[in-house]
């Protein structure tokens, strides 16, 4: 059933832990993870482990007759055959020489002349054309609740009293996790601003771990809503002076009837309703990844197109993998919120990788008891070449913390225009002391890019079908059939 605590104002929340066996990448000597290592496949796919050097195999990026190969700068690279492999841990060991990995020439350039350059070759090295892009999506969000009270609770509602939403209020879970992903073919037309998206599959892996004594309490408040609320009202919602009106539905309260053909069509509506804006939503994040990329005019990482806004430190050459690429550091000099580390190509002039994070805080808002806080965002880029020589986006990864406190008075009031007598029915008011802290996670990895023209973009049909199959375990086997 959806939640129906969200007459509270998100009373409760499903407290979703993502679980799959995943292999990480240690330090053979200190046993610490290793950050944004470099996972390639003899197929040419490859992967970046995260920042706690975690990485998953999905069955779709290889076969078993692949090898893996991992490398990370500053440690010995390995190899493995993937039809024995099944380890879910992964030592390698740091180099023997510790020197610092710099190469010295008498032609070094300044960092304004290899920024000047980037700019010079933008256009000659990166794909501006209609692409298919077979990618995968994750999103995991990590929430702490700090605060929960409900002051001067109030409820008409047999049972639902101040001190049975004490005692559950008391036993929320304090921590929950929820991670979502998707595998997908995703479109880029640079000549318009609304791309496409074909969904294949999707999982949300989950562990309810509310303890029984918050079940219980949740059963308890279900039961006494099913029998005090009607299925046909409605309900208004007011905070201080501001009212809210709205169709606030309780869809799983009550049972369907098999044989009313009226609400089979409705529930019929609602499913792809559900499945329409579940890939709108997919392909909206997975846009505002894409508008991130430094050569989008509009990017806040604009060190490159706004390369007046910055300072630059001295460049240094180095070997990223196998490509011997000048690193730079980025300041801003006024106002701009980022900083970062871009890594450029030394014989094209192409920027293959940009670190970043944010500086100052990116946003704040705080209106009748009502505050918002965004105070952290870091993240990577990388872009590869694929099949027609030019450079995409490969990878991303990003953190971003947010901070919510609410501290507000409200009513819930259930109104039905179907009964004799008055219309109200039921109301429920309290005072809201809530506070949340969380962090959002966001993954994409792309294993293909294929050119396409004009005429194929526009044939391409987006009949989504696709919703997440919720799992309470890892499958290893779940990925299989995307080919």
């Amino acid at each position: 059933m959806k939640n129906i605590y969200f007459l509270l104002l998100i009373l409760i929340s499903f407290n979703i832990k993502a679980q799959s066996k995943k292999v990480k990448i240690i330090d053979s000597i200190s046993f610490e993870p290793v950050p944004f290592a470099t996972i390639f496949f003899s197929n040419n796919n490859g992967i970046i482990s995260d920042e706690d050097g975690l990485f998953e195999l999905i069955p779709e990026q290889y076969s078993k007759k692949d090898s893996l190969f991992i490398s990370s700068m500053g440690f010995e690279p390995k190899q493995f055959s993937l039809d024995i492999f099944n380890d879910s841990i992964i030592r390698l060991v740091p180099k023997t020489i510790s020197l610092k990995n710099v190469v010295v020439t008498n032609n070094q350039l300044s960092s304004n002349e290899i920024i000047d350059s980037v700019k010079l070759y933008i256009d000659k090295n990166y794909n501006f054309n209609i692409t298919e892009n077979k990618l995968f999506f994750r999103q995991e969000f990590n929430q702490e609740l700090e605060k929960f009270k409900l002051n001067k609770f109030k409820s008409t509602i047999k049972d639902l009293t101040a001190e049975s939403m004490d005692s559950m209020t008391n036993n929320l879970p304090k921590k929950s996790k929820n991670e979502l992903e998707s595998l997908s073919y995703y479109y880029v037309n640079s000549n318009i601003d609304v791309p496409k998206i074909k969904l294949i599959k999707s999982r949300r892996t989950n562990d309810d771990n509310e303890s029984d004594l918050s079940k219980s309490l949740g059963d308890k408040l279900e039961k006494s809503l099913r029998e005090n609320l009607k299925s046909n009202s409605y309900f208004k919602i007011r905070s201080g002076w501001l009212p809210f009106s709205g169709d606030l539905t309780f869809n799983g309260l009550w049972e369907i009837d098999s044989t009313n053909q009226d609400q089979l069509n409705k529930l019929k509506e609602e499913e792809i309703k559900r499945k329409e804006n579940f890939s709108i939503g997919q392909k909206g994040r997975i846009q505002s990844v894409y508008l991130k990329s430094f050569f989008n005019p509009n990017s806040e990482l604009n060190f490159i197109l706004k390369s007046k806004n910055y300072i630059f430190s001295n460049s240094e050459l180095t070997y990223l993998g196998n490509e011997l690429v000048y690193v730079i550091e980025c300041y801003p000099k006024r106002g701009d919120k980022y900083k970062g580390t871009i890594y450029v190509n030394s014989d094209d002039y192409a920027v293959v990788r940009i670190d970043y994070q944010n500086i100052k805080p990116l946003s704040n808002f705080k209106l009748l008891g009502v505050s918002f806080s965004s105070n952290l965002e870091k993240g990577r880029m990388v872009f590869s070449k694929f099949e027609n020589e030019k450079y995409s986006l490969s990878y991303y990864q990003n953190s971003r913390g947010n901070k919510i406190s609410i501290k507000r008075p409200f009513k819930i009031i259930e109104k039905n225009k179907f009964v004799k007598g008055r219309k109200k029915q039921n109301q429920i008011s309290a005072k809201l002391d809530f506070t949340s802290s969380s962090i959002y996670n966001t993954e994409l990895q792309v294993f293909k890019v294929r050119s396409l023209d004009k005429v194929q973009f526009e044939e391409i049909d987006e009949k989504n079908q696709v919703l997440p199959i919720y799992l309470k375990e890892f499958k290893k086997d779940f990925w299989e059939d995307f080919k």
